[in-house]
């Protein structure tokens, strides 16, 4: 389209397109009070060649065009220029009035209708100027269209575009969505077997009737979830809408279709995080519940072995011996709580630091013992002493996932024709473990999509496909990388690398923890009687714990905090206060803060008792305090050593 004409300081050009010079000079003559006016410039065509070469030049703003033309009519003439590129306004010239050619010639995008011989200066002027207008309105509205065009293009969101019954457009991101490589897939294809062929079955009925609804109405159709099934196989969840619109310059409906697959993976991740913190505060408070009386047991039992069986005399070796098997019992108890702790404790720091590998291999494996036991042999690798930059326990997830994954890549009941391998060696880049199995393999056209979340090759209701991803993210996090190697028939290995660290783990808890602190208790001097307190609401603990303690010591036991504060800020003298750290009413933490506040001295005899600080405050409570604390279950012989270093070293 030239530029607008009216606006601008060349004249407008008009081509004239007359094969009878009597009109010709007719028109010119119509044209001439105008001219001056308007700076109009008559061209004259004889020809229908002449006047095809002149249109194709594009000099020309608007063309007269003669409706007879010799052998051709102006009207087919106007398809041969547009065929050519002729995009200006045409105002066509008859020699009578006639409704259906004034009907042809609007079809065939003529812009006005005029006979020669109705032809005035006044009316040629406002035909010319109307025809100008509405090609200049034509062209902002092609513009707008292809602007609008190039949008939906580009849109991630599916576009569809429908007529009565057929589609008439579909944009990239809808091919995509459903699997198609070309429009032609969808173009032109009926509406009716389209959405057969896409929608879910138990979707398409319920959706149906709002369509149909929407589109008689011409109300929008609100959006909803469904599913759509894919070319290539496969479900994807979509949000799907409708509304009238009007495209290419016909009415119709849009379909508007938004991929929820990522939206529904995140709701999927935040479910599995907030269902993962929920099982570690739960393993933490079964963990809490299961060392008190676990506690009782031990204690009850080392008090039967060292107390009691000593005076029975002819039984006593059958009677250790049945001892000795319930110690085992409940020592085998007391590791599975430990393991639960652990667990508890993922994500309460998970800052990278010292781990020893092998102690997080060996807790690991015993975690995943049962799935391996059914299914193959167990076979440890380990080399010398290795540390690594991590976090205990989250490492520890990662190993327990991928000793699960290679246990259930195996089928139960062939433990001696399978093997899975757990191995620790130094690597270029630090350290690696492996964890190799002998059983289905993974394809290797599916290997590269492993650490996508929610991928798996595992039966439906087996795995979530989190898994690993998960483990990569942690491993990632330690600066750390992770690699597999997989064969269908013969098994997979997968390789987490991390870097060596750079200071020495903590050593490793004792068989019995009696005492974690950060203040060396005083050594024993002298055997001395100490005068104890023991807090705790779990009134049979308080009952082991004086018997362990009662043939050396005066103690004295309360189920109550609010007790054990009044009778202490009350004057009552304790060499050593033994304390629970959680319980109801007034826990362990808020007797210390009266305490330190009102007492100090008293506060710093304080010792805690504690089945696994579960919660925030009890973690960062036992991070700022210095006391001694004793881990339930507890070892008789350590707890008595603790406390007489302590009442000897009391000044109190």
């Amino acid at each position: 389209m030239r530029p607008d004409p009216e606006h601008a300081s060349r004249p407008i050009r008009v081509l004239l397109v007359e094969d009878d010079e009597d009109d010709y000079l007719l028109t010119r003559e119509a044209l001439e009070p105008v001219g001056p006016r308007r700076r109009m410039v008559l061209e004259w065509a004889q020809t229908c060649e002449q006047a095809l070469a002149e249109m194709a030049s594009g000099r020309h703003d608007v063309c007269l065009l003669d409706h007879r033309l010799g052998a051709i009519t102006g009207l087919e003439l106007l398809e041969q220029a547009r065929r050519r590129g002729w995009r200006g306004p045409v105002i066509l010239l008859t020699s009578q009035g006639d409704d259906a050619l004034d009907h042809q010639a609007m079809e065939a995008g003529a812009a006005d209708f005029l006979e020669k011989s109705q032809l005035t200066p006044t009316l040629l002027d406002r035909s010319i100027r109307y025809a100008l207008q509405h090609a200049r309105t034509m062209e902002e509205l092609h513009r707008s269209h292809a602007g609008f065009r190039e949008l939906i293009e580009r849109l991630p969101d599916g576009i569809a575009v429908l007529d009565d019954e057929h589609l008439i457009y579909a944009n990239p991101a809808l091919l995509t969505l459903l699997g198609c490589s070309s429009p032609d897939e969808l173009v032109g294809g009926r509406v009716a077997e389209l959405e057969e062929r896409f929608f879910h079955p138990e979707d398409l009925s319920k959706l149906l009737h709002g369509l149909r609804e929407g589109a008689k109405s011409g109300q929008p159709v609100s959006p909803g979830e469904v599913r759509l099934v894919r070319k290539t196989g496969g479900v994807v969840p979509v949000e799907f809408a409708q509304a009238p619109v009007v495209f290419d310059g016909r009415p119709g409906l849009v379909r508007i279709v938004r991929d929820l697959t990522e939206r529904k993976q995140m709701q999927a991740r935040l479910m599995l995080s907030d269902r993962m913190a929920s099982l570690g505060t739960l393993a933490a408070g079964i963990a809490h519940e299961i060392n008190n009386p676990l506690a009782y047991t031990i204690a009850t039992l080392g008090h039967v072995e060292t107390e009691v069986l000593p005076r029975l005399g002819a039984h006593e070796d059958d009677l250790r011996k049945l001892i000795a098997d319930a110690q085992l019992g409940a020592g085998r108890v007391r590791d599975i709580v430990r393991q639960l702790k652990l667990f508890s404790r993922a994500d309460e720091d998970a800052r990278p630091g010292p781990v020893e590998v092998h102690r997080v291999l060996e807790t690991a494996i015993r975690m995943a013992s049962n799935e391996i036991r059914h299914r193959a042999r167990l076979v440890c690798d380990f080399s010398e002493r290795l540390v690594v930059e991590a976090n205990e326990s989250r490492l520890g997830q990662v190993v327990v996932n991928l000793l699960v994954n290679a246990a259930q890549a195996i089928p139960e009941g062939q433990v001696d024709r399978n093997e899975i391998r757990v191995s620790s060696r130094p690597h270029a880049e630090g350290v690696m473990i492996e964890v190799r199995d002998t059983g289905s393999g993974i394809p290797a056209e599916h290997l590269d999509r492993l650490f996508e979340p929610f991928f798996t090759t595992k039966p439906v209701g087996v795995g979530t496909g989190l898994g690993l991803p998960i483990c990569h993210g942690i491993v990632s996090g330690f600066g750390g990388r992770m690699e597999v190697e997989s064969e269908v028939g013969k098994g997979s290995t997968f390789r987490v690398i991390l870097r060596a660290a750079t200071t020495e783990a903590p050593p490793p808890a004792p068989s019995h923890p009696a005492q974690e602190s950060r203040t060396a208790p005083v050594a024993p001097e002298a055997p001395r009687r100490g005068r104890l307190l023991v807090v705790d609401d779990e009134p049979m603990l308080g009952v082991s714990i004086r018997r362990t303690l009662q043939r050396e010591h005066d103690v004295v036991t309360l189920t109550s905090a609010r007790e054990a504060c009044a009778r202490l800020l009350g004057g009552e003298h304790f060499d050593v206060i033994l304390c629970d750290i959680m319980m109801p009413e007034m826990s362990g933490m808020e007797l210390h803060q009266e305490l330190e506040h009102r007492a100090p001295e008293l506060a710093r005899r304080m010792v805690f008792l504690t089945g696994g600080a579960f919660t925030p405050n009890a973690r960062a409570f036992l991070e700022r305090v210095g006391n001694p604390r004793v881990e339930k279950p507890f070892c008789a012989q350590e707890l008595r050593e603790l406390v007489q270093s302590l009442v000897t070293g009391s000044r109190g």
